[in-house]
């Protein structure tokens, strides 16, 4: 009876909690808006992630250290059930069509239906994953579609707007977007052009036979993405990803005018993702994804069981930097646990043996943490939690086990008694610290590529987001160090009362070139196996054939994996003006009422809406203009 009218005090005290904000997670994903539903998910969340609960799953190390900020454990309470994240076949969804446990469709015969039948795998789909959901080529696929079908451009455009509509109205849990991404590809992958075209089921032809088709499709969207909605806000999804290989189309001389468009739309929105491919191997990358889906059809049949093994030490081979959200066919995260890189420099106190002893004993909790999370997941497969991930994937043989670290550069600036690293900027003092985080990641990555073997599974490591863990991991260690932070001894950026910790390899509060900000980032970005990015945040909308330049140089002259260009956007509520730039009110109406959206970390978001140290974060933001040059 007791313990019942203290659920019933915690259910009240929770309620006015939400009502009135006064728990920071109540805003702690920017993807979350006020509602029932995100009411609903805060409780579910607050009563299930407790430590009495997580005992009865974890090792009780790994809770205490979760708990007391040592690790953070994502995604929990739901990652007790549902794994991280995932890419998924287009082609294996042209091919058998949308089956739900309720509603069965046949495989599409026309484009609009290709894209509906995707749009709805998606928002189900998402119901069955934590995180970032995945397509590749989906210029390519659907552009066979549109050769059956010959529709106009404005028919293009039609059936793409519905699409990014319907993926940006929130469908999921928490009343909460889809989180998605979609590969641009065109011919930037010669191997993956040899892949089958399918209409109706069947295969009708190669993929390369249809780009014209494919220019057509990503030219309507990316018009789109300029537009933006109703309002002129941005599409926050999908994050399209633009595969840049050699076969990029740099000087406008085979897309028809399509590459002008692709650096129109990141100057004025930031719209896409830029994937490295001299730095990431892609070519290789999507030759493995290729093979492994179609070995994932003979192991689900039971005609080659030993197909898996092949699989997995192609996966091995490629260990290349992949991305956040640019996950290949059939591969991805079964969950993430990221270790506090900030307090094991402050703890190791310039002692390079002391750090790594830290490290490794964390690395350690991860991995058993990581290890409970697979097993858990293959009985919610088994179980049946998980419908759409049986019929369409059928195993996690091809999903990483992931560790992740957050507060490189404070951890770092902590290690070496040097908390002003990221002020004075110091040329020599900055090298040592990326040298020190080129170590730091290199270690853990070695570290985990030997639990392949003796857990027989796949392992990376991953510059988390950390949207939350970032801010939750500084408010712990601020308490835990307090006279250090008040004394100015220690780095946690974002000061009282909204710290963070950086998800960066050079801080975004630290004003540097970009020529220096991409070398040296790309240094450790090479170290990193799995999620990695730059975000370079622009304070105006340069000239597209400007931005272009730069782009080719980050490609052809640094090791950066995956970059973007993020261009703040104010939005006028009133009037619907909209612009490049933080403005307080309106030119046109002089509103007040004015919305800026930036990236949170790989989405856009209105800043209102994002916890307090990100919105820390967005105020110290090294910004970059017209006349930043390279």
């Amino acid at each position: 009876m007791k313990a019942e009218l203290d659920m019933n005090d915690e259910v009240v005290a929770l309620e006015k909690a939400y009502y009135d904000k006064i728990d920071w997670e109540v805003q702690e994903n920017a993807n979350i808006d006020i509602s029932y539903g995100g009411f609903v998910k805060f409780l579910l969340d607050k009563l299930l992630k407790k430590e009495s609960v997580l005992l009865e799953y974890l090792p009780e190390k790994a809770v205490k250290m979760h708990f007391s900020g040592d690790i953070h454990i994502h995604k929990l309470p739901h990652s007790l059930y549902l794994p991280y994240c995932t890419g998924w076949s287009y082609r294996k969804l042209l091919l058998s069509g949308l089956v739900t446990p309720t509603m069965v469709s046949k495989p599409p015969k026309h484009a609009d239906t290709a894209v509906s039948q995707l749009v709805s795998f998606f928002c189900t789909a998402a119901q069955e994953w934590t995180g970032a959901q995945a397509v590749s080529a989906f210029d390519l696929y659907l552009a066979a579609f549109i050769k059956h079908d010959k529709p106009s451009p404005k028919a293009v455009k039609q059936m793409l707007q519905r699409m990014l509509f319907d993926l940006n109205y929130p469908t999921r849990i928490g009343f909460q977007s889809a989180f998605t991404n979609i590969t641009v590809l065109l011919d930037t992958n010669k191997q993956f052009l040899e892949e089958d075209a399918v209409v109706a089921g069947r295969v009708v032809g190669k993929l390369e036979d249809n780009l014209d088709e494919a220019i057509m499709v990503s030219k309507e969207l990316f018009k789109l993405l300029i537009e933006g909605d109703a309002l002129g806000q941005p599409f926050s999804f999908p994050i399209p990803t633009l595969m840049v290989t050699k076969n990029f189309d740099w000087n406008g001389s085979k897309w028809d005018g399509l590459t002008d468009l692709f650096f129109e739309a990141l100057s004025k929105r930031g719209s896409a993702y830029l994937l490295n491919g001299n730095a990431a191997e892609v070519e290789s990358l999507f030759s493995m994804c290729c093979r492994l889906t179609l070995d994932v059809e003979k192991v689900k049949n039971f005609e080659l069981n030993s197909a898996l093994e092949d699989v997995e030490e192609e996966l091995r081979k490629s260990r290349g930097a992949r991305g956040l959200w640019a996950v290949p066919d059939a591969t991805g995260s079964i969950g993430v646990v990221t270790i506090n890189l900030p307090r094991i420099g402050v703890l190791a106190n310039g002692d390079w043996e002391k750090l790594l002893s830290l490290l490794d004993e964390r690395i350690d909790v991860a991995r058993d943490v990581l290890k409970v999370w697979r097993g858990r997941y293959r009985q919610s497969l088994a179980r049946g939690l998980m419908p759409l991930t049986k019929r369409y994937l059928g195993h996690f043989n091809g999903h990483y086990s992931t560790v992740g670290l957050v507060g490189l550069p404070e951890a770092v600036a902590n290690f070496m008694g040097n908390p002003a690293l990221w002020d004075n900027l110091n040329k020599g003092d900055v090298e040592e610290a990326v040298s020190l985080m080129k170590k730091i990641v290199s270690h853990v990555r070695k570290r985990v590529e030997e639990f392949e073997d003796e857990d027989g599974c796949l392992y990376n490591v991953e510059e988390v987001p950390a949207e939350s863990a970032g801010t939750r991991l500084a408010l712990l260690d601020r308490e835990k160090f307090l006279s250090k932070f008040k004394a100015n001894e220690i780095l946690i950026p974002g000061g009282d009362p909204a710290p963070f910790y950086s998800n960066s390899v050079i801080p975004y509060y630290a004003s540097v070139p970009i020529s220096l900000r991409a070398q040296w980032e790309g240094e450790v970005q090479s170290e990193f196996t799995g999620g990695v990015i730059m975000h370079l945040f622009l304070n105006e909308s340069p000239d597209p054939e400007a931005l272009k330049k730069l782009a080719r140089r980050i490609v052809e002259n640094t090791n950066v994996v995956y970059f973007s260009f993020t261009p703040s956007i104010s939005v006028c509520q009133k009037c619907d003006w909209h612009s490049v730039g933080v403005f307080d009110t309106c030119p046109k109406c002089g509103s007040k009422r004015i919305d800026v959206w930036s990236r949170i970390v790989g989405y856009y978001r209105p800043v209102r809406t994002w916890n307090d140290g990100k919105k820390a974060e967005f105020k110290n933001r090294a910004t970059y203009g017209r006349r930043e040059s390279w």
